[in-house]
């Protein structure tokens, strides 16, 4: 059985990238290759000309999910989703069976069996319905919203250093920016980050998700600082900008309807750590409540 190859297909529709889009849980699309994956025996590729599922990047996770074949009624659980960012087509895996490398001669010829039996309940051309899991997809929305809403919390407490990476993953979330805090104002800063953070939340500040032109984009980016190269989206005529607190920056991920929603779990700065240029600020929900 064939592996896959991404650059054979077209580009997949990303459903979240609209506002409306962002806070779907399902959708649904064609099948445009259902095959064994290049790196793993024992998982399968599965590529659809549309999809509801965040692929994992730009400092967010994979969703996980659930893809139906409306005609045959197989599922599978989805437990990983890339982008290949030169062609744009979205790559859903999932597993089927055991290791095909396995050297018992059984294993293989039954391994190679489901993997078939798999494809075959797949066709090119078979329609299906793409599910998120709503609670990962929730969790994950609200820690990339609490990254972006930092940026707003900076600006407030006039710390309006460059942002320059997000790690949006809910194993030790974080935001870097280019610059220095002197040691003896780091314990501070935190405790003034924090105001402004739990203030932002309570004034519950709706999130704006918006397809702009680069030079629209541009002008909206850098409003309260440098946040957005023109030069960097050559080729392309528009770009997905979010507004998370009143900060706006281009960003492909899922986020929530408001800063309020952040207020259940008790989100709040953690930490802040300074060297080499980099500053990081560390964040997460209250102690109980992952």
């Amino acid at each position: 059985m064939a592996t896959v190859k991404s650059t054979n297909y077209p580009p997949t529709k990303l459903v979240h990238l609209t506002y409306d889009g962002n806070f779907q849980l399902e959708c649904k699309a064609k099948v445009l290759h259902c095959g064994i994956s290049a790196t793993s025996k024992t998982r399968m590729e599965l590529i659809l000309d549309e999809t509801i599922m965040h692929p994992q990047g730009g400092g967010q996770p994979t969703d996980y999910g659930k893809i139906t074949n409306l005609d045959t009624g197989v599922s599978v659980v989805v437990q990983h989703v890339t982008l290949d960012r030169a062609t744009n087509s979205v790559v859903h895996y999932f597993d089927h069976a055991h290791d095909i490398d396995d050297p018992d001669e059984d294993n293989n010829d039954e391994n190679n069996a489901t993997a078939t039996i798999m494809a075959d309940n797949f066709p090119v051309g078979s329609h299906v319905k793409v599910e998120v899991d709503g609670d990962r997809r929730s969790f994950l929305s609200e820690c990339h919203s609490a990254g972006h809403a930092i940026d707003s919390a900076m600006e407030r407490c006039g710390q309006n250093l460059p942002p320059t990476k997000g790690y949006h993953f809910l194993d030790g979330s974080y935001v870097e920016y280019k610059g220095f805090i002197k040691p003896e104002e780091r314990a501070n800063l935190v405790i003034k980050l924090n105001e402004a953070f739990q203030s932002l939340i309570e004034e519950d500040i709706e999130t704006k998700i918006e397809i702009l032109s680069l030079v629209e984009a541009e002008d909206l980016c850098n409003r309260l600082q440098q946040n957005f190269d023109a030069s960097q989206y050559g080729g392309q005529e528009d770009v997905r900008v979010v507004t998370v607190a009143g900060f706006s920056c281009p960003c492909g991920g899922t986020h929530i309807k408001s800063t309020g929603i952040l207020k259940e779990r008790g989100w709040e700065i953690t930490g802040i750590k300074s060297k080499k240029g980099v500053v990081r600020i560390k964040y997460g929900p209250a102690k109980g409540k992952k």
